[in-house]
């Protein structure tokens, strides 16, 4: 006769069969959290005030540097440009392409100091009145600046649309020099011994509205040696000038020590 009785034997759980119950236990975990409302998730109202307040902060914080450091670069290259109008209207003295013969007496120094020297700080700046922002006519402004229309160069179109005195990045040069005026009987010495000649650049927006502009020695003009500091206002020169403009027929160099380019 058969014998069917049968022995229990332990049941061993396999390695993939504890890893597959793992895996299940932490979806199952995943799961339950998915399903949690939304205010147990994300962002509470007190936590997105706290950060913007934490953004506006530094924001406020770097504003003003940001702001400084454009007005500095704007205004260096301003400068730039009025160095280099400057350098180009001497230069145009030198070579003849500017002939400074004919300027008026309000921009001539006619008369040295007691140490002889031809100085250019008693001259006025440019006169404004009568000069609209919309004055676009460069013998229109020199008229109304010097009493004349004679004077050539003093307008400079620095970004290509035309000369336009309401334009903040135009220039306005003011030259002037030294020696005899024409009605002097001495001014044809002017190219025998040569003369001191010297430029005021200015902003071409501060000759409307009838704004008293500045020789630059005035303490408001004195700019600050540091980095970013304060540029002064628009009334001020970019830039002052000086440069000996030799003579150009003359070549004896002892008349030009003792000429009017002494």
């Amino acid at each position: 006769m058969l014998d069917l009785n049968c022995k229990a034997m332990d049941y061993q759980p396999t390695k993939i069969q504890m890893f597959l119950s793992t895996y299940l236990a932490h979806l199952f975990k995943i799961r339950r959290s998915s399903n949690l409302s939304a205010d147990d998730t994300g962002f509470s109202l007190l936590e997105a005030l706290v950060g913007v307040a934490v953004v506006s902060i530094v924001i406020v914080a770097i504003a003003p540097m940001v702001a400084l450091s454009t007005s500095a670069r704007i205004n260096a290259r301003r400068v730039d440009q009025a160095t280099q109008a400057a350098r180009s209207y001497i230069d145009a003295v030198r070579g003849g392409g500017i002939n400074a013969g004919v300027f008026p007496n309000i921009i001539v120094a006619s008369a040295p100091n007691a140490q002889f020297q031809y100085t250019f700080e008693s001259i006025n700046p440019p006169i404004t009145t009568n000069i609209s922002a919309s004055t676009t006519s460069c013998a229109q402004v020199t008229q109304a600046v010097f009493g004349v229309a004679t004077v050539k160069g003093a307008c400079v179109d620095t970004n290509g649309n035309g000369f336009n005195v309401g334009d903040p990045q135009d220039l306005f040069v003011q030259p002037m020099r030294s020696g005899p005026t024409q009605s002097d009987p001495n001014f044809s010495d002017l190219n025998n011994r040569g003369f001191w000649f010297a430029v005021r650049v200015y902003r071409s927006d501060a000759l409307t509205n009838g704004l008293t502009l500045k020789t630059g020695n005035e303490p408001e003009c004195v700019r600050n040696k540091l980095a970013f500091a304060n540029t002064t206002s628009r009334l001020c020169p970019l830039v002052t000038m000086r440069a000996q403009i030799l003579p150009t027929i003359n070549n004896n160099l002892e008349s030009i020590k003792q000429g009017i380019g002494n």
